[in-house]
């Protein structure tokens, strides 16, 4: 992207508008800048495209297990649920969760609570999922992507824990993810410039040079 011949005439036309222009008007400028660049990286994201126009590399599937069925008595009661597995409470007690055919919802029970087991399935079934919900929706929130202008500077990209987690997915870096636990991920381009940026911040530039000369 640097090397194209728009982006050199782009460096000249910024160095005539510091030479020509009043602090004011530059600031202005870097407004107009900085709030069409965060728009259009975050129109970008949310199509989950590279800079370059890619598309973003897919969501690895995640594989689910789920047990078939168990039954048991607890409190003199007979409890049935499906899709079980064993699981953890707060504080790390042993406990058994799954949909619960009587209250129509997910349950959990502590192993420890359970007098007796009346029958359990042990047949495993696995799938495979992928979330359909676009990647990096809370992180191209303005809240998240700044978008900040000086006299001289613009400056749109994220701060804080969401720049660590940005930096992570905009070089395909490896992250902690659990613990003892950590994952590669695919470079995703969140921040970068098209030709379509290039060409807006060359109107804005126009625009302040042909102000400076009325």
């Amino acid at each position: 992207m640097s090397e194209t011949p728009l982006f050199h005439e782009l460096d000249a036309l910024l160095r005539d508008v510091v030479g020509v222009t009043k602090p004011t008007t530059r600031r202005a400028m870097a407004r107009r800048i900085a709030g069409d660049l965060r728009r259009s990286q975050q129109k970008r994201i949310g199509q989950q495209k590279n800079p370059d126009g890619t598309a973003f590399e897919a969501r690895k599937k995640k594989t689910l297990g789920t047990q078939g069925g168990v039954s048991f008595i607890r409190d003199g009661e007979v409890r049935r649920l499906r899709n079980w597995r064993h699981s953890k409470g707060r504080y790390g007690d042993r406990m058994i969760t799954g949909f619960d055919e009587e209250k129509g919802g997910i349950r959990s029970f502590l192993r420890a609570d359970i007098e007796r087991y009346l029958s359990i399935d042990l047949a495993r079934k696995t799938t495979a999922k992928t979330s359909k919900n676009p990647m990096f929706r809370k992180l191209r929130a303005a809240r998240f992507l700044r978008a900040d202008a000086y006299p001289d500077a613009v400056v749109v990209g994220f701060k804080g824990s969401a720049a660590k987690i940005a930096r992570v997915h905009q070089y395909g870096l490896t992250d902690q993810v659990a613990h003892r636990a950590s994952a590669k991920y695919p470079a995703r381009q969140l921040l970068g410039l098209t030709e379509q940026d290039i060409e807006s911040i060359a109107d804005a530039v126009f625009s302040a040079l042909e102000g400076a000369t009325q």
